[in-house]
């Protein structure tokens, strides 16, 4: 019997809504799960009621990502070996259950842009980087904890405050259907630790596939 699993094309997960088809070119986000608290969340949601129903889920991605460049919660890929970590993920699977484009992992968040290939839904992609990730941080963090890079208690507490669940349940995709759009969201990933203030050029920030390295 053929362990397949088709691509599920258009569908919701706890009330957002998912576009995906095989070759599909895809944007895709998720973030660490305390960048954002219940509370901020909750209010951000009030603030989006004005808009149309079928635009409300929209307007929240956009106003969730303003904050979260803020530099919100414990920003924990700012640590260089969790940030190679999710770059490794990324890697692991690309040419054998897509096509990675581009990338960049900002400090409390991380967007990709890849060509899904036929009989590999998205949700399964974004969950094998996920779990891959959540398995070596934990890790990677235990290691760490001698080091004398960080304060005393620093890697502790991110252990404590984690407890092995450091991504949201869901993501956020935005399905790309023209070169023109390819491009706009190929500058959105570049750019976001411009506008998030952390470099003042895309090729300076060394997170990222646009990155010039020596």
């Amino acid at each position: 019997m053929s362990t397949e699993r088709n691509n599920k094309g258009i569908h919701k997960r706890r009330e957002i809504p998912h576009w995906d088809f095989a070759d599909a070119v895809q944007h895709i986000s998720f973030r660490l799960s305390d960048s954002l608290s219940q509370n901020q969340l909750n209010n951000l949601k009030k603030q989006v009621e004005d808009n149309p129903p079928s635009r409300r889920v929209y307007y929240l991605h956009r106003e969730i990502e303003e904050w979260i460049h803020r530099g919100i919660g414990s920003c924990i890929l700012r640590i260089p070996e969790l940030a190679q970590c999710v770059i490794d993920s990324l890697n692991l699977l690309n040419e054998k259950r897509y096509h990675l484009y581009h990338w960049v992992i900002m400090p409390n968040h991380i967007h990709v842009l890849i060509r899904v290939f036929p009989h590999n839904p998205m949700c399964d992609i974004v969950n094998s980087w996920k779990h891959f990730t959540s398995v070596r941080f934990d890790e990677i963090l235990h290691n760490l904890k001698s080091s004398r890079r960080f304060p005393d208690g620093y890697i502790e507490n991110i252990i404590n405050t984690f407890q092995g669940n450091y991504w949201i349940i869901d993501y956020w995709d935005v399905c790309v259907r023209s070169k023109k759009q390819f491009q706009l969201e190929s500058d959105y990933i570049a750019n976001n630790p411009v506008k998030a203030g952390l470099v003042k050029r895309p090729e300076d920030y060394p997170w990222s596939s646009f990155c010039k390295r020596d």
